[in-house]
């Protein structure tokens, strides 16, 4: 165990529910946190709560969206160190589902204030939270 995770098991892992959403246009949906840092839609999954729940509630409460489709198994998972200001870094596991929302009717939260759709070209731009842009270059790449 590291002095990073001190008094942590290291089997200890944060998991966290993402959604791969996209437009007409086939762009991926990014959220804007309070931070200025962008993600993919995301939520930590809740003790004994299933990833599915999970994903619906934080779309709901942080975006204002419903969503109407999630993919039965995540697409992609990976691991990495949370990034948090607030918080002491920490292993995460993130499940990566794809997602469907019922409308782009977005109202924003404390917790996500603005919302764009990019390609992966278009995200490298941006002041990203986690790796998200590899799962989309891999499914942009799995397309073509």
């Amino acid at each position: 165990m590291t002095s990073t995770y001190e008094g942590i098991k290291e089997c200890y892992y944060r998991v966290s529910a993402k959604a791969l959403i996209r437009n007409s246009e086939w762009k991926f949906a990014m959220s804007k946190e309070h931070t200025g840092k962008w993600d993919i839609p995301w939520g930590w999954i809740d003790h004994w709560e299933d990833p599915h729940t999970a994903l619906k509630r934080e779309i709901m409460e942080e975006m204002g969206l419903t969503v109407k489709k999630i993919s039965s198994q995540p697409s992609y998972t990976y691991l990495a160190e949370s990034s948090w200001i607030a918080s002491p870094k920490r292993p995460i596991c993130m499940l990566i589902f794809e997602a469907e929302v019922e409308d782009f009717n977005f109202t924003p939260s404390d917790e996500c204030t603005e919302i764009a759709f990019v390609n992966t070209k278009e995200a490298q731009d941006l002041d990203l939270y986690h790796p998200n842009i590899s799962v989309m270059k891999e499914i942009e790449k799995q397309e073509t």
